[in-house]
């Protein structure tokens, strides 16, 4: 649920390694020594120098990621990396209190009963046979059937699990249509950012 971040994939999954530096071995000469100091600032040179060239390499990439034509708009490449990384700048939905009693179901049960009705939905054919054998199976039961409180029948709670799966649905759709309109916010901003 909620917005999926892009998976970085390939050479931009992998850090840059470079080789390790070489070690002094043998006997401490002043030749030796100064012959190491050489080797060594020779190879910090180069591994300077191709960790560079990478870095231009995986910049280039990172444009492409993203969809940035132009790989010299590092302003953009800000934007972006900082609205899909950064929590501040996230566009989101204001979240209203609600008034009267509290919901039992919460979100993370709401999708846990949509999961289970989808896994068991194939075997079953329907929401309503998946639930009612959710509520009659040992293994489900104790997670799904009625709670002690319940006064009516193993319908009844079919029924009201029932209701609740359409509540699942709805908030899923919801936030769907949500993530939709704020990335198109999001784009939106980056867009005019990009002019500034």
């Amino acid at each position: 649920m909620g917005a999926k971040k892009r998976r970085y994939s390939g050479e931009l999954a992998n850090p840059i390694v470079i080789p390790a530096p070489p070690t002094f071995e043998g006997a401490f000469t002043d030749e030796r020594v100064r012959q190491f100091r050489e080797t060594r600032q020779q190879h910090r040179q180069e591994a300077e120098d191709r960790a560079g060239e990478k870095l231009l390499e995986k910049m280039s990439l990172l444009m492409k990621h993203y969809g940035i034509a132009d790989e010299s708009d590092f302003a953009t490449l800000a934007w972006t990396l900082a609205c899909e990384h950064v929590p501040g700048f996230r566009v989101v939905p204001e979240e209203k209190t609600r008034r009267g009693r509290k919901r039992k179901w919460d979100v993370p049960t709401l999708q846990k009963l949509l999961d289970t009705v989808n896994s068991l939905k194939g075997q079953h054919g329907t929401d309503r046979r998946a639930l009612t054998f959710m509520v009659r199976n040992e293994q489900h039961a104790s997670t799904w059937g009625p709670p002690l409180n319940h006064k009516g029948s193993k319908e009844q709670w079919v029924e009201t699990l029932e209701s609740r799966l359409q509540d699942a649905k709805r908030y899923i759709a919801r936030l769907d249509s949500l993530h939709k309109e704020f990335s198109d916010i999001q784009t939106a901003l980056l867009k005019k950012f990009r002019k500034l």
